[in-house]
């Protein structure tokens, strides 16, 4: 991305006027630096009331692979057990969303995030704050982010750290607000750059929430699927309200309560299309789908997205 700044000269108590040189991500002091701007709003300064495509905000991320040409395909994997290198293979996923329990002095060889990124293809791992409501205490999650943090400094493949299910945790009494900070406060302590992402779920009414915390990454999760006829609209209104942030799309195989709901075939292929859609218009950053399991569980599910996928853009 291209910016030109101007360096303003007094001389002779007149102003002459010098243009510089273009820079590669222009001018703006605050691209890299979470928090540069007010919580909530847009980072892309002036022109902000012009929200700039997702794949910009990529760029201006701290953490996300500093390229528009590089959706982030990702796969969430919850058994560690599965082997996912087909799946990688065949679908072309390049980040795995790991489900590593909290920190209690494993070694870095023994985690999910480890474990993903020596599947060939794999690129990225953004592993989790777990909900306190499935038994993570606040203690467990304050060193867990401190954790995550410190290995992304010398992992660049930890390109984020997910506050799973984060208002519904509020909403749901199990976390509050403030706790929810401190553990925001405690990964940003050891690595300022750590992009942390959060999800909005129109089910819960998300859009109807402020965000007003120090968050770069977002995943629309579409899980409810009363929800999916009207995918496209909950999907531009997450794009409008977190404008400047890095925006998935995220679907999931089976959803609703208790997972009772399988997609069918043709509200598979159309929420994916949609996503794959907006990713080639540089208005999604990438899109996510859960998870490995369900894919091995039903394979007619790899075969209805790698037939939507091959129309995704991937850089060449």
């Amino acid at each position: 991305m291209m910016g030109l700044c101007r360096a303003v000269v007094v001389v002779a108590c007149a102003l002459v006027v010098f243009a510089c040189a273009a820079l590669p991500g222009g001018c703006r002091a605050d691209v890299g630096t979470p928090g540069a701007t007010s919580a909530g709003a847009s980072p892309v300064g002036e022109q902000a009331a012009a929200p700039a495509p997702a794949s910009e905000a990529s760029e201006a991320a701290a953490g996300v692979p500093k390229t528009s040409s590089m959706p982030l395909i990702c796969l969430w994997q919850h058994e560690p057990e599965v082997d996912i290198a087909p799946l990688v293979k065949d679908l072309g996923f390049n980040t795995v969303w790991t489900d590593d329990p909290q920190y209690t002095g494993q070694r870095w060889e023994d985690t999910q995030m480890y474990q993903a990124l020596q599947v060939p293809g794999i690129a990225y791992v953004i592993p989790k704050i777990e909900r306190a409501a499935w038994g993570w205490t606040h203690e467990e999650s304050l060193v867990s982010a401190r954790w995550i943090a410190d290995l992304s400094l010398e992992h660049k493949e930890i390109i984020g750290l997910y506050l799973n299910d984060f208002y519904d945790e509020i909403e749901d009494g199990h976390r509050t607000m403030e706790q929810w900070r401190e553990i925001i406060a405690a990964a940003k302590s050891v690595n300022p750059n750590l992009d942390l992402w959060v999800p909005h779920y129109p089910h819960r009414g998300n859009e109807k929430r402020a965000y007003d915390i120090d968050y770069q990454g977002v995943i629309l999760n579409i899980w409810d699927p009363r929800n999916l006829d009207a995918a496209d609209n909950h999907l531009t209104t997450a794009e409008a309200q977190h404008a400047g942030k890095i925006i998935l799309g995220g679907l999931y195989i089976n959803s609703g309560s208790r997972r009772a709901h399988w997609l069918t075939e043709e509200q598979f292929k159309r929420t994916l299309k949609l996503y794959v859609e907006h990713v080639n218009a540089g208005k999604l950053n990438g899109l996510r789908i859960y998870c490995a399991c369900q894919f091995v569980e039903r394979p007619e599910y790899g075969r209805w997205a790698k037939e939507v996928m091959k129309d995704l853009k991937r850089p060449q």
